[in-house]
């Protein structure tokens, strides 16, 4: 049975203001975490099948176009977070029409700006390659598996994550994560189909992770056109602004918490450069492992965060700021147990860990001397991204953009240039521990400052 716009209303404002905190953060930070797990799922499917081959160019290839497939994932953050944020707030307010640009701009501006930078690859696709770490043992490998994933994949990728954090922001969170774990599981069934049925190789990981992405997109699709009468989700062309504090709005947001992922790629790029210079494939291959594993577990304190954002600015924006306390220190327990449990893991079993990408070879002891050292970031960067999307969903978005501006940009990069020069590599993998730790520290001071001050303002 549809629901009518009142019953809708009623049920919002019941999930947001009156469940329990560990029910709410159950509700929005699952499939928050499923959401942001979307490309790693594909992507570590991709690697683990790829790993499979045996073959170290194609496995040195998914390390190589990582950073590149990733810009999909910060554009999809950038405009999906920051609308997610700004129709929470609005509904919290009653605007349910204001709410509806904020989707259709995000929904938009996503797809276009990805087309065009999918555009802008053709041309630089293959220097780009070489100049990261690819050869012409590996390139070959490189281009085809961009073929699926960032040229004709791309928009159906980033529209799925959008789609995912508009739905979430009106609290549908079954319609978020079925739509996001659906395309996981897809692309788990399609990769050996296609790797080894078809012997593609690392095509057929590329290809089936289009294929996935396709089907994703229709599924949202079909979600809005079921419920277009009641959702404030929307992507009507009369909706599409730009003026109005809709585009400053979205970005206010979006930015920051894209910004982390964008200034990550950077380093990415930086870091695959510093191994070619003081390795070679077998490095690269075995720093792709801890990478692909290291992001699984920072994607999870991203959709804790991203889980945590529409309620906190739905209840701030009604004014219970008890409520709103309670639920950011919900969300610090849970980021506290999820980060100690990525330290427990790593711990006991870091080689068992890294055979589920690469099973054996040479690749497999320095991967897990990297993951053992690499896993001591974990900590500073959930903390990171709790406290940025409690400073956005209040308002204080300047102070989520600072951070993000000094840590990922004036430090991380630097540093890691600065101890891969003094260090070599031992320099490039101890580089993002320190900067993330020390960074949450000063945030968590911040934030502490920020909620009495508040209080003293209620």
């Amino acid at each position: 049975m549809n629901k009518t716009k009142a019953q809708t209303l009623s049920e919002q404002k019941e999930a947001f203001t009156k469940y329990s905190v560990p029910r709410v953060l159950l509700k929005f930070i699952l499939p928050a975490a499923l959401s942001q797990l979307t490309f790693l799922i594909l992507n570590l499917a991709d690697a683990f099948f790829v790993g499979r081959t045996g073959d170290t160019f194609q496995i040195s290839a998914m390390t190589i176009t990582f950073p590149i497939v990733m810009i999909l994932t910060c554009i999809g953050t950038i405009f999906g977070v920051g609308a997610n944020a700004n129709m929470a707030l609005e509904l919290g307010k009653g605007n349910r029409e204001r709410a509806k640009t904020f989707s259709a701009f995000a929904v938009y501006t996503a797809g276009g700006i990805i087309a065009l930078l999918s555009f802008i690859l053709v041309a630089a696709k293959e220097p780009l390659l070489l100049m990261i770490g690819a050869n012409e043992d590996s390139l070959g490998f490189c281009v085809d598996y961009l073929f699926w994933t960032f040229h004709i994949g791309c928009v159906p990728l980033v529209l799925s994550q959008v789609f995912s954090q508009l739905f979430l922001a009106e609290g549908e969170a079954e319609i978020s994560a079925i739509g996001i774990a659906g395309a996981g599981a897809l692309n788990v069934i399609l990769d050996p189909v296609f790797i080894f049925g078809f012997h593609m190789g690392i095509a057929g990981a590329g290809f089936a992770t289009c294929i996935a992405n396709y089907i994703s997109f229709v599924f949202y699709l079909m979600m809005y056109y079921i419920r277009r009468k009641t959702t404030v989700v929307c992507f009507h062309p009369r909706y599409f602004k730009v003026k109005d504090r809709i585009c400053t709005r979205v970005l206010a947001v979006g930015v920051p918490a894209g910004l982390v992922l964008m200034c990550m790629n950077i380093c990415d790029f930086v870091r695959n450069y510093y191994f070619n210079i003081f390795g070679g494939q077998v490095e690269l291959a075995a720093w792709g492992v801890v990478q692909k594993i290291g992001n699984a577990f920072m994607q999870i304190c991203v959709g804790i965060a991203q889980g945590i954002r529409p309620v906190v600015s739905y209840n701030y924006a009604c004014g219970l700021l008890k409520r709103v306390r309670s639920i950011i220190n919900g969300g610090i327990a849970v980021m506290g147990a999820w980060v100690l449990f990525c330290q427990a893991l790593v711990a006991v079993i870091p080689t068992l860990i890294v055979n589920l990408l690469i099973p054996s070879g040479e690749s497999v002891p320095v991967a897990v001397s990297y993951l053992r050292t690499w896993i001591f970031c974990i900590i500073g960067f959930g903390f990171i991204e709790l406290f940025n999307a409690a400073f956005q969903s209040i308002g204080r978005w300047k102070i989520s953009m600072a951070n993000t501006i000094v840590n990922k940009g004036l430090l991380l990069t630097p540093i890691m240039i600065l101890l891969a020069n003094l260090f070599g590599i031992d320099g490039i993998v101890i580089s993002q521990p320190i900067t993330e730790n020390l960074t949450a520290i000063v945030l968590f001071v911040i934030y502490l400052t920020l909620i009495k001050q508040e209080k003293r303002c209620r």
